[in-house]
């Protein structure tokens, strides 16, 4: 572990008001960011946002009841759900900013859909992505 301080870096609802996620690395501009090209799917993430993200969103995960339970545990930690090419991922309710795929997280599509059910979802016009239906 470096000596750098980077608890400015994770606010969140759970430390402040600002989102859970927020790029530890000062110098890389989130407006600055290229759009994803159309299909393809969020890069990985460094091993302590994704071990801080795990803390925070797999215990939401775990206690879903359904696909409705999940969306509202997520949304009041500030992150919603999409999918796009077979892949469930996780994205900032304020920016929409997408940051992971449920592989990344430790909670695959495919376990999650054997748990809660297959996720009715509704097409977007792209024909790539989709979004939970109701």
């Amino acid at each position: 572990m470096d000596s750098v301080d980077r608890s400015a870096a994770l606010a969140g609802p759970f430390f402040g008001d600002s989102s859970p996620i927020s790029p530890l690395h000062p110098s890389r501009d989130q407006s600055s960011r290229a759009p994803l090209a159309p299909g393809s799917l969020p890069t990985e993430l460094d091993s302590e946002t994704a071990a801080l993200l795990r803390m925070v969103v797999l215990p939401q995960i775990e206690a879903a009841s359904s696909w409705a339970d999940l969306v509202r545990r997520l949304g009041e930690k500030g992150f919603g759900l999409g999918f796009r090419a077979g892949r469930m991922i996780l994205n900032r309710l304020d920016s929409g900013d997408e940051i992971c795929t449920g592989r990344s997280l430790g909670a695959p599509l495919r376990a999650l859909a054997a748990r809660l059910g297959r996720p009715a979802l509704r097409l977007s016009r792209d024909g790539l992505s989709a979004q939970l239906h109701g």
